[in-house]
């Protein structure tokens, strides 16, 4: 039973027209066990106001419940006189002749009927099946195929609303249709100065959509020429560069050529006669301990195919028969001995014997000495023992866990030194030079605010300028920063590289002479903000073009490794081919005789991409 149910029983006139009025319940809705509406329901309970509130929100009146009744015939049923003129007054029927609500289930289909005695008490009878008629003051159980043929013959009644002129519903729908009409004019007003201020703010968005576009043509046009002017500097640096570097290498090939041939003349020659005689001496020894080692191996499995199989149970005794002879064992672990068929010779002329008479004793097998089971394979635990990968194996695990803990105390260092980058900001770095390289690269690299960074990177040369001495870390990262948005040609940004260079040098001494003799990497100094800004970043976001940019230039600039940078530039390419900062930077990269160069460009590069 829904909520609508329970109202109408508890004559809540206020809770059915919330109901109603938020539309919670369907008011057509029938109860599952009786067949009923909420309709049915008001009428059989003469529950006036709740009928009321359900007329004027339209609910179904000529539907029957499981006994056949439309809320009409319950109203009749019940003696509601109230509910049956205020049906009647609200709803018509457009049957021609009168129905009888109380004798909806005709007598044909159905055993039992009911009417009023003299007592004006409601009654019910059939006719028995001998004849006579039989009365009770009790309604009869339900019969389902009674109902059903009902149904089939009735239906649904069709039952339309109609309103009185002079009744207070029709008043209030008067009332209702001039408000209808006054909301429809106030809307037509509105939608119509609503579409004059839409025409006004269209104009203007055209008109700014107009200037945005001539203002984005002309950068584009000023981009363009710079670009080109650029490019022309560029070549024609290049051409004056690469001329200069043929020269050098001419001569310095010739030099070489000349020290060469003296030195192989008159130093070298004999000491080469020496490696060469030793390294044909060192062929012919490995010949001849291949040939031994074929023929002992091809022995094996000639004394394998003749001898019968010791998996089978049948050659137990046969097997325990070579056990006795060659007695004792080689060498023996755990519960498996090593023995040699025939027995291990003692002295050379038992083993030359053997061989003159067609006998080799350096076939082995091996047998378990607790079931005396005999087996060709070596044991597990002597494969492992015997060969040196096991102690190659140790010596590999300790040197992966002695560069995974190093690995991890980077990444720990490095992802600290990420989350403390944004914390503070402009105005608290002012005199934390530290924290501001580290807001820097941050907003450089990860959020790619290369205005911000700008300032910050401002800022920390004069830092660096006033005092006089050059810094790796920040002369590394103002160099990939120039070289990402393109602001100085590529001899500057090589100036700055090989001054950061020189400052990492300087650097690293100073720390052999302070540490006694500590080494570290000629890159460490850069390694920590590699793993915390470049890598985090092309991690977090492996579809940017920016991120890989940066990475990209990283490892060409800092690290020197210009394969990888290359295959970083693809990745960067392939997520932003028009970006010409990109295509700029992987040119330099391919075609710069300081790197690679190569005769290729990055379309080619982005060609060979997009093919495969």
């Amino acid at each position: 039973m829904n909520h609508l149910f329970v109202a109408i029983t508890l004559d809540q006139t206020e809770v059915v027209r919330n109901i109603l009025t938020q539309h919670l319940v369907d008011i057509n809705q029938i109860d599952e066990q009786t067949g009923d509406q909420a309709a049915h329901l008001a009428a059989r309970l003469n529950r006036v106001e709740c009928m009321k509130l359900l007329i004027e929100y339209d609910g179904r009146m000529g539907r029957k419940n499981f006994n056949g009744l439309t809320p009409l015939g319950e109203a009749q049923m019940n003696g509601h006189t109230e509910i049956v003129a205020l049906i009647k007054d609200n709803y018509s029927t457009n049957e021609c002749h009168e129905y009888i609500w109380y004798e909806e289930i005709n007598r044909e289909c159905a055993a039992w009927y009911d009417f009023l005695d003299e007592r004006q008490v409601l009654q019910w009878a059939r006719k028995g099946p001998t004849g006579c008629q039989e009365v009770s003051a009790t309604p009869p159980p339900i019969d389902s195929q009674r109902i059903i043929k009902a149904r089939e013959k009735y239906g649904e009644r069709n039952v339309v609303r109609r309103l009185h002129p002079g009744s207070l519903l029709s008043q209030q729908q008067l009332a209702f249709d001039r408000q209808k009409e006054t909301e429809k004019k106030m809307l037509s007003d509105l939608l119509k100065s609503r579409a004059a201020i839409v025409e006004e703010r269209c104009a203007t968005k055209l008109q700014a959509h107009f200037r945005k576009m001539k203002a984005t043509n002309l950068a584009r046009q000023q981009r363009i020429e710079t670009a080109a002017a650029r490019c022309i500097q560029s070549r024609f640096r290049f051409f004056l560069g690469r001329k200069k570097n043929q020269s050098a290498v001419k001569i310095q090939s010739f030099l070489r050529m000349r020290f060469a041939s003296y030195y192989f003349k008159f130093i070298l020659w004999e000491r080469l006669w020496w490696h060469r005689a030793s390294r044909i001496l060192a062929l012919i020894a490995q010949r001849l301990w291949r040939g031994f080692t074929g023929r002992a191996y091809f022995r094996r499995l000639h004394e394998m195919r003749n001898l019968p199989n010791p998996n089978d149970i049948r050659n137990h005794d046969f097997w325990e028969q070579l056990q006795n002879e060659a007695h004792p064992p080689t060498k023996e672990l755990g519960v498996y001995a090593e023995y040699t068929l025939g027995g291990t010779p003692r002295t050379w002329a038992e083993r030359n014997y053997e061989k003159r008479n067609g006998m080799y004793r350096d076939v082995v097998f091996y047998a378990n000495v607790v079931t005396r089971r005999a087996m060709w394979t070596k044991p597990n635990g002597w494969l492992f023992r015997d060969h040196r990968e096991y102690y190659v194996l140790r010596l590999q695990t300790f040197w992966r866990a002695r560069v995974a803990k190093r690995k991890i105390r980077l990444l720990v260092k490095a992802k600290i030194l990420l989350e403390n980058a944004y914390s503070k900001d402009l105005e608290n770095t002012k005199q934390d030079i530290t924290s501001l390289c580290n807001f820097a690269l941050y907003t450089h690299v990860v959020l790619h605010d290369y205005d911000t960074a700008r300032m910050s990177y401002v800022k920390i040369l004069s830092f660096m300028n006033e005092r006089g001495v050059d810094n790796a870390f920040v002369l590394y990262s103002y160099a990939i920063f120039v070289a990402v948005t393109n602001e100085e040609d590529w001899d500057d940004i090589n100036d700055n590289v090989r001054r950061a260079k020189t400052a990492e040098e300087r650097m690293r001494k100073r720390r052999q002479v302070n540490c006694a003799g500590y080494q570290t990497e000629p890159k460490s100094l850069y390694a920590i903000a590699r793993e915390a800004f470049y890598l985090q970043a092309v991690s977090n976001d492996s579809d940017s073009g920016e991120s890989w940019h940066n990475y990209a230039l990283c490892q060409m600039l800092v690290y020197r490794d210009l394969q990888g940078a290359r295959e970083s530039f693809r990745r960067a390419i392939m997520a932003s081919p028009t970006d010409r900062r990109i295509i700029s930077n992987f040119n330099a990269l391919l075609q710069n005789s300081a790197y690679l160069g190569l005769l290729t460009n990055a379309h080619d590069e982005y060609l060979k991409l997009t093919e495969a």
